[in-house]
């Protein structure tokens, strides 16, 4: 069973929140990003309360600045 993080496959562990599951992939302290679960947005506030569940499809997306 997998989770999938920007379309690459991770081993999917039972009991993962998604801050876990952030904090291991290098993600929990980054600052100007989104994070959707299934194409719905997650607030950060809810990121260690929110359960992953096997093929869950996890997308970070990063602001960034231009003109």
């Amino acid at each position: 069973m997998h989770i999938y993080l920007n379309g690459e496959a991770f081993p999917f562990f039972s009991g993962t929140s998604l801050g876990n599951f952030l904090q291991l992939s290098g993600f929990a302290d980054t600052k100007g990003i989104a994070v959707a679960v299934n194409n719905q947005v997650v607030p950060r506030t809810q990121w260690g309360d929110h359960a992953l569940v096997p093929e869950d499809q996890v997308l970070v997306i990063s602001a960034t600045q231009g003109g």
